[in-house]
């Protein structure tokens, strides 16, 4: 809805740049996303509400609080409890770090986290948790934009994505629709423009996916694995050539196409709550189609993928622990574990 005469009367020598209406509700409570804010700017906001007082609706406003958005420079941590987290880095120089929520059996939880890179209008890596509680048959879409990060410095992916050189490219995901269509809040964000690369459709639909249906059989009810995955353009002290894309059905804007993907893996056992033991592995893909060939044969060790990306993956490990779990390039092993 627009915001009332009376709430607009709250604002003085600003804007009201977003506005949240509720339907009709009972007791409890309900929350809501401000979508394309400007990072490291203080904005101002107030709670009313729509009382039936006599037969007549009376306005009940809270108090006026403020936030402030973070800076893309900011150095940010987060949860270190988070297996599946990559080590946060120092400062982010204009990346965001953000951690996606929803719900799950209608309690509160993290979906995933991703260090996104507006120069390339994609996330570094995309990291989370994946079992089978969040795997069922719900369907996703439509394509939005990430509301935790500025609109401005993100890309709509509806379209955005043309042929090259007789190559067609899909809208890839990160992590996939199919690893949270158990709940429609979790799935939606999948859905984010923050979420997608421009994927070699063969390599998207072929062994990609293979990977990604894979990785949904390691987990028994009970079980977990810890994924991360990412685009990289160039290797780390690497020149290689970076070809791009124009969203040209779109804002114009121009889109790096990534010359390799990866994924990491992670699986452990706990005793009291404590991680007593990890058992890990990685894949590395050049971005082409592998027509017809083996995800399994592209297995590497995690340390392999981190001295081409230059990330410390899984490093909310206890140390001892990381070092041996992350030499592994068998997949058998790790599938055993």
């Amino acid at each position: 809805m627009g915001t009332s005469s009376s709430l607009a009367s709250l604002v003085s020598n600003g804007q009201v740049v977003y506005a949240q209406s509720a339907l009709t509700i009972g007791r409890g409570s309900f929350s809501a996303t401000a979508g394309g804010l400007d990072e490291d700017k203080t904005y101002y906001y107030v709670a009313f509400m729509e009382v039936l007082v006599d037969g007549a609706y009376k306005e009940v406003y809270g108090s006026v609080k403020s936030f402030r958005t973070l800076s893309a420079s900011a150095s940010v941590t987060l949860n270190k409890d988070w297996l599946e987290l990559p080590e946060s880095p120092s400062s982010l120089g204009g990346k965001y770090l953000v951690t996606m929520r929803g719900t799950l059996n209608e309690k509160d939880v993290r979906n995933y986290s991703i260090l996104y890179d507006p120069s390339r209008y994609a996330s570094l890596w995309t990291a989370y948790v994946y079992s089978n509680a969040y795997h069922d048959s719900g369907t996703g879409g439509p394509w939005s934009v990430n509301p935790q990060i500025p609109a401005s410095k993100q890309t709509s992916v509806y379209k955005a994505y043309p042929s090259l050189d007789g190559v067609t490219y899909d809208r890839g995901h990160q992590i996939p629709n199919a690893d949270r269509n158990a709940d429609v809040s979790l799935q939606k964000q999948t859905y984010y423009w923050t979420n997608s690369t421009p994927q070699h459709a063969t390599f998207n639909q072929g062994i990609w996916e293979n990977l990604e249906s894979a990785v949904r059989t390691l987990v028994s009810s009970s079980d977990s694995v810890y994924v991360v995955t990412g685009p990289v353009y160039q290797t780390a002290g690497g020149s290689e050539t970076v070809r791009t894309l124009t969203n040209s059905s779109n804002d114009g804007k121009v889109v790096p196409i990534p010359n390799y993907y990866y994924k990491v893996l992670l699986k452990v056992r706990r005793s009291g709550g404590a991680v007593t033991a990890a058992s890990a592995i990685g894949f590395w893909f050049t971005h082409e189609a592998h027509s017809g060939e083996n995800w399994q044969n592209f297995a590497v060790s995690v340390d392999e993928i981190e001295q081409k990306t230059g990330f410390d993956f899984f490093a909310n490990l206890p140390p001892a622990l990381e070092a041996t779990a992350e030499t592994n390039k068998n997949w058998n092993t790790f599938r055993n574990f």
